[in-house]
């Protein structure tokens, strides 16, 4: 006689919670596999073809592509050197309040949709209170939009 498991105490919520660490490591693959999956897009490339050329089996391939297998540096490793690419990874806020989202050796980025601009004068003020003004010496900073 077969066993019977209650599952009303199980719901999805629950499952979630359990498994939160593994989902968020299977969403970031997935947004790398979407930036792949554009690449192989654009560029007319099949997942079999693909897969041979960085020598993975086409199933492997289509686990990271599903989101069942995740990303590894090998795969981002053999990407990049198969089809001369560089992929840049960007570590900002995800909280639009921070004005500040990213600050590196060579450069500061601003989240300029909390800002307006006035471009001639180099001159951000807060959309919320335009009377409020930074001005930056366009000789100490380069702004790239």
């Amino acid at each position: 006689m077969s066993k019977v498991i209650d599952n009303s105490n199980y719901s999805l919520n629950s499952y979630i919670e359990n498994n939160r660490t593994k989902i968020d490591e299977a969403l970031v693959s997935l947004r790398l596999m979407k930036e792949v999956d554009d690449f192989l897009e654009i560029n007319n490339i099949s997942q079999r073809d693909f897969a041979s050329k960085i020598g993975y089996s086409e199933a492997f391939i289509s686990q990271l592509m599903s989101g069942s297998k995740k990303i590894n540096t090998s795969f981002i490793n053999r990407l990049e050197k198969r089809y001369d690419l560089k992929i840049n990874f960007k570590i900002t806020c995800k909280d639009n309040s921070n004005f500040i989202s990213k600050i590196s050796n060579s450069s500061i980025q601003i989240n300029i949709n909390i800002f307006g601009l006035i471009e001639s004068e180099n001159i951000f003020s807060l959309e919320s209170n335009n009377s409020d003004f930074s001005e930056l010496n366009s000789n100490l900073f380069k702004l790239e939009m």
